[in-house]
């Protein structure tokens, strides 16, 4: 079977306040500003597939419930776990979790627009 796609584009999140928000996701995780269509905006990671942030007024947060638990819907990778949780910490970002399972370290915490996200990083081999 030929396989049709070919990778990730670009990820979407709502969020309540896109300029907020902008500034957020600049701050945190280093994201810059591609494009801002006003009602949306499209964010730069370094690496993997952009970011998509969409302001709406039917607001509501990304994330889904399995078997009772909270799971965030997307996981970004990182390279300084530690150093992006004592920043998150630093700015009283709700953090839920920060876990060593061996093969990764994993972060969960809510973004300002109570979208659940995961941050890993690999161990070392």
């Amino acid at each position: 079977m030929t396989q049709t796609l070919t990778g990730i584009d670009h990820v979407q999140l709502p969020v309540s306040d896109l300029k907020q928000s902008i500034e957020w996701y600049g701050k945190m995780f280093g994201c810059t500003l591609l494009d801002n269509y006003g009602e949306c905006a499209m964010l730069k990671l370094e690496n993997g597939p952009n970011l998509m942030l969409w302001q709406s007024s039917d607001y509501s947060s990304a994330h889904f419930d399995k078997d009772g638990e909270t799971m965030p819907v997307i996981f970004f990778k990182s390279n300084e776990i530690d150093l992006l949780a004592s920043r998150l910490e630093e700015e009283q970002v709700r953090i839920v979790s920060f876990d060593d399972g061996g093969f990764a370290k994993f972060l969960k915490f809510y973004d300002i627009n109570n979208n659940f996200i995961g941050v890993l990083q690999l161990a070392e081999a």
